[in-house]
């Protein structure tokens, strides 16, 4: 079958936060035409596989608590072997609500206030937050960037993990801003730091459905074989399905007591029955739309290639960093403007939301992220914003 992600979308009738009129106006001072391209989110209107499941379950009438049945489990088990050759079992899977909840809930349980979690910058926020916002004390180890690639650097994160008390790491994988698929050399490398130093290893792959070449990617636990033992995956249907509002977020861990630790965590703060809908959307994105998840990957492949030509052909000086998975575009604008403040107006007098690259915790000064995965026209025009702007400020 084939899908239609030419269709434009009106998202405002949904109350979608991204395209909320009165959320642009706060947090950008922009009117009801600005194009947002800030929130991780995509849109493009959903598998018709899971609206079918979540209109068939919301014809019963009956919203009161639910619970997760084998269904689900069956589903998650099948998806993580078919689509990324990871083996799990039932008892390994935990239905967590959202993937930056439970990174604070895995600082609250694995450390204690003072000691040390550990993060690559840039990187997304909430990661930095999970920590500080529990008093815990964050450190992090700037990714090398090379000819415009970041790699990971493994001489300093070992300097940090002998020198200080670090309980945690942070990983993700593929990186967010940047789209960056690790190998499984550097995979295993990081895997053998934490084991030689006892560092509890979190890898967040909540955008691995959205990998542009599904072969380069290597799940944690196939990178390397002990690391499963020391380690906490955090999976998400919600960036490739577009499910965020459903809290549809999981976490998978093998070893018994590091799972049983992060269980007593979760009973603490009463997490417990999902929502009602979250359930059959799984079931229905893992067993049915997976022909829909291809498609969407391939335009949204296509997508960075129209943005990575455009600024090539109008705007060399922007240089966008090749991605190789999801949907948001990483760019070095550092010899456009001479700050943020100089990105912040352009963007503003482009009519278009995005953002900037100080909000990635650090290192990430310089940079703009901006959300693609959207019909092309959308992008196109967008795009069309950006180079008469340009071209008004510095022509």
């Amino acid at each position: 079958m084939k899908y239609d992600f030419d269709k434009v979308l009106d998202r405002k009738q949904g109350n979608c936060r991204k395209w909320s009129n009165d959320v642009i106006k706060e947090k950008f001072g922009l009117g009801e035409t600005a194009i947002p391209m800030d929130l991780a989110d995509i849109d493009f209107e959903c598998s018709p596989a899971i609206k079918d499941a979540i209109v068939k379950r919301a014809s019963v009438g009956d919203y009161s608590y639910t619970y997760i049945n084998n269904d689900f489990y069956n589903a998650v088990i099948d998806w993580n072997k078919r689509r990324f050759n990871v083996d799990i079992e039932k008892e390994w899977i935990k239905l967590t609500f959202g993937t930056v909840s439970t990174l604070h809930y895995i600082v609250q349980a694995y450390t204690k206030e003072g000691e040390g979690v550990l993060i690559n910058t840039p990187a997304y926020d909430p990661f930095a937050e999970a920590v500080e916002n529990n008093n815990r004390k964050l450190y992090c180890s700037p990714l090398k960037l090379v000819n415009n690639r970041y790699y990971l650097d493994f001489e300093d994160m070992e300097e940090i993990m002998k020198n200080e008390n670090i309980k945690v790491f942070i990983f993700c994988s593929p990186q967010n801003p940047s789209g960056r698929v690790w190998t499984k050399d550097e995979i295993y490398r990081l895997a053998e730091l934490c084991l030689k130093y006892n560092v509890l290893l979190v890898c967040d792959e909540i955008h691995r459905d959205i990998v542009f070449n599904r072969k380069d990617f290597i799940s944690l636990w196939n990178a390397h074989p002990s690391i499963h033992e020391k380690s906490i995956v955090c999976v998400s249907p919600n960036k490739g399905f577009n499910l965020g509002g459903l809290k549809t977020s999981y976490v998978v861990i093998r070893n018994k007591e590091v799972r049983e630790t992060l269980l007593s965590r979760l009973k603490s703060n009463s997490i417990t029955s999902p929502n009602v809908f979250a359930v059959p959307a799984i079931i229905a994105a893992y067993n049915e739309s997976e022909e829909w998840l291809d498609q969407m990957t391939s335009y949204v492949e296509e997508n960075f290639k129209l943005v990575s030509k455009f600024f090539e052909e109008n705007i060399p000086k922007a240089k966008v960093m090749d991605s190789e998975s999801s949907f948001l575009a990483w760019i070095d604008v550092r010899e456009i403007f001479d700050n943020e403040e100089e990105m912040k107006k352009f963007f503003i007098k482009a009519n278009l939301t995005m953002v900037v690259g100080s909000y990635f915790v650090q290192d990430g000064e310089g940079f703009v992220r901006i959300n693609i995965g959207c019909p092309r026209s959308v992008l196109e025009e967008a795009l069309s914003r950006i180079k008469k702007t340009y071209e008004e400020i510095y022509n």
